[in-house]
């Protein structure tokens, strides 16, 4: 069984066709660090598990990379706006270090979903989980200082601030990398 099954299974119970299917459909790929998953103004037509390593999501605005999501390994990611809606990007997404993924295209899930209703019911919960992700980190994130900012994404991503670069969760704090380094010296 693989990660990806593994991790669905975490949620639903798979039927042993549901877990053949998705095996023989999720494609595995190895990537380095730097490569672009996602660009700006194509289509997301795929969704990711990754199983290691982490990648981020970010944009441009005057010129500046503004780094907006930062995913550890074993999450879904893609360009969500892009893949759900099926329309060109406003993001690029790529991998902060060497990363092991599993990919099934945004077609593929829909058949699956017909296909397996236990599948339906997994998708719907994991979009809820990056819903309630999402809302957490930003529900508060215009009134925390930085320092509970920094606390809230340790606390929701611990693992995140010990391999993402600084500069990149200071730009998805909104704070500079040298108050960043203040808070972590503290």
């Amino acid at each position: 069984m693989n990660a990806l099954v593994e991790y669905i299974e975490f949620y639903v119970k798979l039927s042993k066709e549901a877990q053949a299917e998705i095996e023989h459909i999720a494609a595995k790929k190895s990537l380095s660090k730097g490569t672009l998953i996602v660009d700006e103004g194509y289509v997301c037509r795929e969704m990711y598990f990754l199983v290691s390593g982490t990648v981020r999501s970010y944009f441009y605005q005057k010129g500046k990379d503004i780094t907006y999501w930062i995913y550890p390994e074993h999450s879904f990611f893609t360009a969500w706006s892009s893949y759900l809606n099926q329309k060109t990007s406003p993001e690029f997404i790529e991998t902060t270090e060497g990363a092991e993924l599993y990919s099934i295209s945004y077609t593929q899930w829909q058949q699956l979903y017909v296909k397996y209703p236990e599948l339906e019911r997994f998708g719907r919960l994991m979009i809820e989980e990056q819903i309630a992700l999402i809302h957490e980190f930003y529900m508060g994130y215009y009134l925390l200082t930085a320092k509970e900012k920094f606390d809230l994404i340790v606390s929701v991503f611990p693992s995140i601030t010990q391999r993402a670069n600084l500069g990149h969760i200071a730009s998805m704090l909104g704070i500079s990398q040298e108050t960043l380094s203040r808070i972590r010296g503290k």
